[in-house]
């Protein structure tokens, strides 16, 4: 007889599950998915408590303690309770917080919850235990969404850790770009790993045979033709008797990594896309063409298709490049991929026991990272270096980003500093969403603001408007600040805590809103708006720090001043 459950994790939907012996319970959750809840019923539990060894009875919980505190810390074993939670916004709160304490304190345990009967199965109808689904026609039809699971190559999970989709993403495409000998485009800023993937897929698809690389932007244009394709015998004074093979020939049957493609002149474009058409090319000097069987990759951090636009990249080449392309992703807006690649490379820096605290952590996320991976590998180091793997402290980290002269969090940046374009028109567009979000928020809690009913559709419009909360808050590095993420977060979790309440307890809505709700709000809006001035005039924020003062402590929306 199986126990029909629900697991919740940090990066998926809640997903149905069916557990027909506790004792397999480990294997059916795979690592990638850990931390994880376990919902079921908690009529269920009697099979659990037979299996004392693999699990840890902790009873019924007490109602005035949290699930942190009660299910955390029980390594090599899997505790569970019964969790008397009267609804099934209770639950998930609950859940949310457990998964994130666990993170932080870097568990990857299961937990076992179980529940009433009622709550189990309203947590079962819900969108949420859908997969998020949403109306037909809403949700664009992404790869990641789209793709069929392959397996990965070990070449790939030993060196991309990152578990968000764009992360998973990557894996996904190198796995399907090893079994193809079509050519491959990588794109990605500086210190994303490029090269290392190309190598990845290498090692994937053609293990043993032989690797060579050029590197475009590091050979003057008039040796390029010579040092890709190499030369006959004779070819010119100086050169070797008996000529030399370029690594394009060299690479034989295996793969040649053709590294910033973007810096190649528009005048060798032409002989590079003619070896790509026919797999055959000359040395220079040479009147007999070389066979070119090797699987061509390539690779830039320059936008390719703009060059096209300017003229300055042909358009033919281009096209015979992206038959198969792959963008890696940096590590600017999303710090649970950070903190697990930071870990990763940590171990690799001091030892596999090696672990780095909280502090240190929460510090590298306030950090941009322009050099992606490679800058955080190199600052990791000197960490490493300079104060050694054990009893770190956050002030170490922070000298360290001095001494480089690295910008350790936002507040600390030079004045007259100025984001690059790009980031900063991304960092507006969110703060004006997050806006439009407390603005319909406002509005679907305005029964309360006259201590009125809240009707179903305003609760609907607000459960909508906390998943768009959520959505907006993954993305923790665009809101500018940590203390304007965390005003915005805030909300996201006074409105979970109002949607669990009754909905017929008018009164204790109303005093939630007006006693705490409310003024989390303003002070949001407030913040956003102060954070929108900042980013809109970068010449603000000497003056705002000199002073002291927010320049949006008026309290006016973020939308208005936009607007205006």
């Amino acid at each position: 007889m199986s126990v029909e459950a629900i697991r919740f994790s940090r990066r998926a939907a809640p997903v149905p599950m069916s557990i027909v012996s506790p004792a397999g319970l480990q294997s059916l959750i795979a690592d990638d998915q850990k931390p994880a809840v376990i919902v079921l019923c908690h009529a269920d539990l009697h099979l659990f408590r037979q299996c004392r060894g693999l699990f840890r009875d902790r009873g019924v919980k007490d109602s005035r303690k949290p699930l942190s505190k009660v299910l955390l810390g029980y390594p090599g074993q899997i505790p569970f309770l019964e969790a008397k939670l009267s609804s099934a916004g209770r639950l998930k709160q609950a859940v949310e917080t457990l998964l994130a304490n666990a993170f932080k304190r870097q568990e990857d345990g299961i937990y076992v919850l179980g529940v009433s009967d009622k709550v189990f199965q309203k947590v079962r109808q819900e969108e949420l235990f859908q997969g998020r689904r949403v109306k037909s026609g809403t949700v664009e039809p992404t790869l990641e969404r789209l793709l069929p699971d392959q397996t990965e190559p070990e070449a790939l999970r030993r060196w991309f850790w990152g578990e968000s989709e764009k992360f998973r993403l990557v894996r996904q495409l190198a796995a399907r770009a090893a079994l193809t000998d079509a050519p491959l485009l990588i794109l990605g800023e500086t210190g994303t790993g490029k090269s290392m993937l190309a190598r990845a897929i290498h090692e994937a698809g053609r293990p043993g045979s032989p690797f060579e690389m050029l590197n475009c932007a590091a050979i003057p244009g008039t040796l390029f033709e010579t040092e890709l394709f190499g030369y006959a015998p004779g070819a010119f004074t100086g050169g070797l008797r008996q000529g030399k093979a370029g690594p394009w020939e060299l690479a034989g049957n295996g793969t040649f990594f053709l590294d910033e493609i973007g810096d190649l002149p528009l005048e060798h474009q032409a002989a590079i896309l003619h070896a790509l058409e026919y797999k055959r090319f000359r040395r220079v000097g040479g009147k007999q063409e070389v066979s070119a069987p090797a699987r061509v990759i390539t690779a830039t951090n320059r936008n390719l298709l703009a060059l096209v636009r300017s003229g300055r990249f042909r358009e033919d080449l281009y096209f015979r490049l992206r038959n198969l392309a792959i963008m890696m992703p940096d590590l600017f807006g999303d710090p649970e991929d950070l903190v697990l690649i930071a870990r990763n490379l940590w171990r690799e820096i001091a030892g596999q026991e090696a672990r780095l605290p909280p502090e240190i952590l929460d510090e590298l996320c306030r950090h941009r990272w322009p050099g992606n991976v490679r800058e955080l590998r190199s600052v990791l180091n000197t960490l490493d270096n300079l104060f050694g793997a054990q009893n770190l402290r956050r002030e170490q980290l922070q000298a360290v980003f001095q001494y480089f002269g690295l910008l350790a969090g936002y507040g600390r940046r030079e004045a007259g500093a100025v984001e690059p374009a790009v980031v900063q028109i991304e960092c507006i567009r969110q703060i004006q969403r997050a806006d439009n979000v407390l603005h319909a928020c406002e509005q679907a809690l305005h029964p309360l603001a006259k201590g009125l009913f809240l009707p179903d559709a305003a609760r609907s419009a607000l459960d909508r408007n906390r998943r768009e909360m959520q959505a907006l808050l993954q993305n923790r590095l665009q809101f500018g600040s940590q203390e304007t993420y965390q005003a915005f977060n805030r909300v996201s979790e006074d409105l979970g805590q109002l949607l669990a309440l009754r909905p017929e307890d008018t009164n204790r809505l109303c005093r939630f809103w007006r006693g705490t709700l409310a003024p989390h709000i303003h002070q949001a809006v407030a913040q956003l708006f102060s954070e929108h001035q900042r980013w809109a005039n970068p010449q603000l924020i000497g003056a705002a720090k000199g002073s002291g003062a927010a320049p949006g402590a008026e309290q006016r929306s973020v939308s208005a001043s936009t607007n205006r």
